[in-house]
């Protein structure tokens, strides 16, 4: 158990701070969803780990954070400005439908690390277009250390459904889909960090938390990670999700 619990980087400088992993869609100049993902990364690579691939090579991912909640805002805004002024040059567009079309490009992102080709490996093909098919925001507040991590989870998870209907612009249809690749993502409370790293040894992710797909999470990052929320063009609803979940931690903290 001790190794399971390294693996989680609190900092407690960064208590409270917060993260946003923000995806979307990648178009060609006619709308159509395509799988440019590599090309357009190619392109961001010197902004540090800033912008990111997802299991779909249609799929772009962009990062902020860990920041302050306050610096949140003018950090979206700086990466839009980042990937608009790319579409203009490569000729491609971003959009933030939180579901994509029944018949999009099953491409898979050339992960380096070969994860997603294992994971994809022997998938069906109605499990991999429902996970190539959905894309999300997820939103990362700061935990000091595990105690306060596993206290605020507990106490977060039991608003979970009032999150995931204040996160969907789809009638639900985004998580009905996503309950296709993962059906028992629903979140429960542990004792203990014990009986944590006994669910996860069950479940098969105490080597990598990452192969945990709850809808809330204690992430590797040393943070609770909010994971319900659907995808927005609106850099305000990003915010205001970060708002909520900052204030149900804080909450939890006090």
């Amino acid at each position: 158990m001790r190794k399971f619990m390294e693996l989680f980087q609190f900092d407690p400088l960064k208590a409270l701070f917060v993260g946003v992993e923000r995806e979307c869609f990648l178009t060609n100049s006619q709308g159509a969803i395509v799988p440019i993902a590599a090309q357009v990364l190619s392109r961001l690579s010197q902004y540090n780990g800033r912008f990111g691939y997802e299991l779909s090579a249609c799929q772009l991912e962009e990062r902020v954070g860990p920041c302050r909640l306050a610096e949140l805002h003018d950090h979206l805004i700086a990466n839009d400005q980042i990937l608009k002024t790319l579409e203009r040059e490569l000729g491609f567009s971003r959009i933030h439908s939180e579901v994509g079309p029944n018949d999009m490009p099953l491409d898979i992102y050339p992960d380096p690390s070969g994860r997603y080709q294992k994971i994809t490996q022997n998938m069906p093909k109605p499990v991999l277009l429902a996970a190539c098919q959905i894309i999300g925001t997820h939103v990362h507040i700061g935990m000091p250390d595990h105690d306060t991590a596993l206290r605020v989870y507990n106490q977060v998870v039991s608003q979970c459904d009032f999150l995931c209907k204040n996160g969907s612009s789809s009638n639900g249809l985004r998580l009905s889909i996503y309950r296709t690749v993962a059906p028992y993502c629903d979140p429960k409370q542990f004792t203990d960090w014990c009986e944590f790293f006994k669910t996860a040894f069950t479940n098969g992710f105490d080597k990598n938390p990452r192969n945990c797909w709850n809808l809330i999470r204690i992430s590797v990052h040393g943070t609770i990670e909010f994971r319900m929320f659907g995808a927005s063009p609106s850099l305000e609803k990003v915010v205001a999700w970060a708002s909520l979940c900052h204030g149900l931690c804080a909450t939890a903290m006090a």
